[in-house]
């Protein structure tokens, strides 16, 4: 059973799906020699019009000479890795496909398998040419699906899965920021509050501490009143006992016996 592999990204695969060795479909344009490369093409690589075997590749960069003669006019123009609108489609694949770098949304499919007309070509050189077995790295997943997997389609819109990392990230860091802010707030709530308690206890405290001091006045003042009221009963009789006597102490009260004897 062939085993399941991350698919690589699309530089990678191009490089080493164009490089391998396939024999082209039937092309528009005259073809002495049958090999599916237009005659006018195999003069740009090789001179002849029967000369290329559709491997070559001067610059050596993943993409056979006689693609990049299709792409833009001569072996050594294509860049596996440019891409001007970042869609994960190399622009090279885009001017096959439809004519400029930026025209593909990864939807074209001239023979209807189901096959990327831009994968085909980046596979084997037109957009009818591959049948979804071509497995160039012998990883047990096909060059078709290997290139499709670069591309993540939104809408109708393609991008990239490195695109998708890139807003999840942003995401990510939103709602970090957003919890992070939130707690902070929450916590100074959280202390406002809990001053505006202490606030509250410490403002009822000096209330009751008021209280108890004006009730514990009058209790006072009483006690002196109370305490001076009896001090007065008391000095009244003894004020009264000082002045009873006579001035030398003699008792006041006439002797029965000694008046008797005066009258006699």
């Amino acid at each position: 059973m062939a085993q399941a592999v991350e698919p690589a990204s699309t530089d990678t695969v191009i490089a080493s799906v164009a490089a391998a060795p396939v024999v082209f479909a039937s092309a528009d344009e005259k073809d002495s020699d049958g090999d599916s490369i237009p005659d006018v093409v195999e003069r740009e690589v090789c001179g002849t019009a029967t000369c290329a075997i559709g491997t070559e590749d001067r610059d050596a960069d993943g993409i056979p000479d006689w693609t990049e003669v299709l792409s833009c006019g001569s072996t050594t123009c294509a860049s596996p890795t440019a891409d001007r609108d970042k869609d994960g489609i190399p622009d090279f694949a885009e001017r096959l496909v439809c004519g400029t770098d930026t025209c593909s949304n990864s939807l074209e499919d001239a023979d209807g398998d189901r096959i990327g007309d831009w994968v085909e070509f980046v596979i084997c050189g037109t957009r009818t040419c591959a049948d979804g077995s071509e497995d160039y790295d012998g990883n047990g997943v096909s060059d078709a699906a290997e290139l499709a997997a670069c591309v993540v389609r939104v809408d109708d819109l393609a991008i990239t899965g490195g695109t998708i990392a890139l807003w999840i990230i942003i995401l990510a860091v939103v709602l970090i920021g957003g919890g992070l802010g939130l707690w902070i707030w929450q916590r100074r709530r959280n202390a406002a509050a809990t001053a505006d308690i202490d606030s509250g206890d410490d403002a009822d405290a000096d209330t009751d501490t008021d209280t108890d001091t004006d009730a514990a006045a009058p209790t006072e003042t009483d006690s002196d009143a109370d305490a001076d009221s009896d001090l007065d009963v008391f000095d009244e009789p003894a004020a009264e006992a000082d002045t009873s006597p006579d001035a030398e102490g003699t008792d006041p009260t006439p002797d029965t016996d000694d008046s008797t004897e005066a009258g006699r």
